[in-house]
């Protein structure tokens, strides 16, 4: 029996060739028509597998050759043979497809066990896909629910913040209104309170009174320092001080007596117009009367002015005095006049006091002018009473002497 190596020279030198010739050692490739393949890719495959190919072969030629030289030292062609048949031979059965059995079925169950396996995976990745599109849809439609959840809730938040706010403002409004009434029925309870206690209690006054009894005591010490001096020194050029001075206290007290008649008069004329001219006084309420005295002081800052009771006072002092003093002590007469109508609407009137001369000095209730004495030797001021036999507001003044004759 011949071995591979000589019938591999045998036909090397039959054919005069090399043994591994292309149409002998590479299969012919079949292209089925109908399928069209990229020529140059396929091409260079081709020309890579041809390549190995007698690679493979000229390494198995090469041993070949060596094992014949060699076969008689056994360990060397040993070698050579186990490297052909571990190393070139699988090569080239593996370059030519060629398989024996057992290696088909092992490679069909490694292919079966891959195939296994990419199903089991293909299987445990469509799983772990519809689970995490579960988990994803899920959590879609967690945000939404919280978005509109959250939306909502903001939504009432507003509507509940709205509601507090109108029912605030509601309750403010309210509240102000109550209070706003409050303050009005208090005001008119204290206003009622006031009224009942100043009636026939004139030593209680109204502190929010610009003209109250207190304000008229300083508005009168006023005048005499301020315009009582100024006309007592025009008087002074054209007679003497005693005389100037009586001029001038006879003045305030026909100022004085004038306001308190007009006063008088308009009350009654108020009373008239009330409750009719044939009604008796003593039928008119307290209450009535009392609101009528409170109008007539009400009006008393208009009828000081430019009125018909002005003018007539003006008139009749200008009968009473000569006219050149009217016109020197005009604004001590204004001022005289002032604080006279302001004095004789209170209720009760103020009371001005003076005295005679001969009467005896009386510290508390008079003041000496320039002179100190035991006697009144003449009046220069009147005293000032809240009303007639009332408690006294303001001192008067007089000139002192210790000559009893006077």
């Amino acid at each position: 029996m011949c071995t591979g190596i000589q019938i591999s020279d045998k036909m090397a030198k039959s054919k005069g060739e090399s043994r591994f010739t292309r149409s002998v050692s590479l299969p012919i490739s079949k292209v089925r028509k109908g399928k069209r393949r990229d020529r140059s890719v396929e091409e260079r495959q081709e020309d890579e597998n041809k390549e190995e190919i007698h690679t493979a072969l000229r390494e198995i030629k090469s041993l070949a050759i060596g094992a014949k030289k060699e076969f008689k030292r056994k360990r060397v062609y040993r070698m050579y043979c186990e490297e052909l048949i571990e190393k070139w031979i699988p090569n080239l059965k593996r370059l030519l497809r060629i398989t024996t059995k057992e290696e088909r079925r092992d490679q069909e169950e490694a292919e079966a066990q891959e195939e296994n396996l990419r199903r089991e995976t293909e299987k445990d990745f469509r799983s772990f896909s519809k689970k995490f599109d579960q988990k994803r849809a899920h959590a879609d439609e967690i945000a939404m629910l919280k978005k509109k959840y959250e939306d909502e809730l903001a939504k009432q938040k507003r509507d509940y913040e709205n509601i507090i706010s109108k029912l605030k403002r509601e309750h403010g409004e309210e509240e102000k209104k109550y209070q706003d009434e409050k303050e009005r029925l208090l005001t008119r309870l204290s206003q009622a309170a006031g009224d009942k206690l100043r009636q026939n209690n004139p030593a209680i006054s109204d502190l929010s009174d610009p003209y109250r009894p207190t304000k008229l005591s300083e508005m009168f010490s006023e005048l005499y320092d301020n315009e009582w001096t100024n006309a007592m020194d025009l008087m002074d050029s054209d007679c003497s001080e005693q005389k100037a001075v009586q001029t001038l206290l006879r003045i305030q007290l026909n100022v004085f007596e004038l306001c308190k008649g007009l006063s008088e008069s308009q009350l009654s004329s108020l009373r008239a117009a009330c409750c009719g001219k044939d009604n008796n006084e003593k039928e008119i309420s307290t209450t009535t009367d009392s609101k009528l005295k409170e109008m007539l002081k009400e009006m008393a800052p208009l009828a000081i002015k430019e009125s018909r009771d002005n003018k007539e006072i003006w008139q009749k002092l200008e009968d009473n005095f000569s006219k050149d003093i009217v016109e020197k002590c005009k604004a001590y007469i204004q001022k005289c006049i002032e604080c006279s109508w302001f004095m004789c609407v209170q209720d009760p009137p103020m009371h001005l006091v003076v005295w005679k001369s001969g009467e005896e000095m009386d510290n508390n209730c008079m003041k000496s002018f320039t002179k100190l004495g035991k006697f009144v030797d003449f009046s220069v001021w009147p005293a000032l009473y809240l009303y007639k036999a009332g408690p006294l507001l303001s001192k008067g003044i007089v000139q002192g002497t210790n000559n009893t004759s006077v």
